[in-house]
């Protein structure tokens, strides 16, 4: 399958209206603990600094967008489905947060050179045909010493082949998920540096061992990724 083909096949899918994010569990984006998670990881990599440009990538249904913004960063969002990207306009509008939002392909950003202080994503990187690339674009669009935030499924999480079939998801290059070195080594061929990993888990599924739909569990891991610019 041509690239240009891929791309097409997964903005399709992400465009579908009959696709709930929302309401799919294993998204989280209704739960407080995976808010309280993803707030305190990225306030704590971007020092807490509330002034600071902050460019969300693949905002979908605008979790990280309205998370941040509602913390007080002055948060941009993108997507490339207009259809997943009116509910976080939906909620934006509804909260009264000053979200700007945009259509745009991850992998090609319109934004001029250093326009941001961070760039942050959650659940994107192994949707991409082409991570290698919009790493790169990321960082171009970041401030020296900017930071790219974003994370990765565990190696072997078939995250792609869940979502969208065999054909697409088995084309993805981390449609399976990474492991460390891999991802080490896309943000460092990006130019960025400091890169840190840590495995972040959602504690009332780590504790609950009895929890209904457990098999879901494996699934709920995710590696959060930091770099900056050099």
């Amino acid at each position: 399958m041509q690239q240009l083909e891929l791309k097409d096949k997964i903005r399709e899918w992400w465009d579908d209206p009959s696709q709930d994010y929302d309401g799919f569990h294993g998204h989280g984006v209704n739960s407080d603990i995976e808010k309280e998670l993803w707030g305190d990881e990225i306030m704590r990599l971007l020092d807490s600094k509330k002034d600071l440009k902050v460019l969300d990538i693949g905002t979908g249904t605008g979790f990280l967008a309205l998370l941040l913004s509602s913390k007080g960063y002055d948060v941009t969002a993108v997507d490339w489905s207009k259809n997943m990207m009116q509910k976080a306009i939906d909620k934006a509008r509804a909260a009264s947060l000053p979200i700007k939002f945009d259509v745009q392909d991850a992998e090609s950003l319109t934004f001029a050179d250093a326009s941001f202080d961070a760039v942050v994503s959650r659940h994107v990187l192994w949707t991409l045909a082409d991570p290698a690339k919009a790493a790169k674009e990321w960082a171009r669009i970041i401030k020296p010493a900017g930071m790219i935030i974003t994370d990765i499924p565990r190696q072997g999480s078939q995250s792609g082949k869940h979502h969208y079939g065999e054909e697409v998801g088995l084309q993805l290059p981390l449609g399976n998920g990474a492991d460390p070195a891999e991802i080490v080594g896309l943000f460092k061929q990006a130019g960025l540096a400091n890169i840190s990993l840590k495995l972040m888990e959602k504690q009332d599924e780590v504790n609950n061992e009895h929890k209904e739909h457990n098999e879901h569990k494996g699934h709920r891991k995710t590696m959060l990724i930091c770099g900056e610019k050099r």
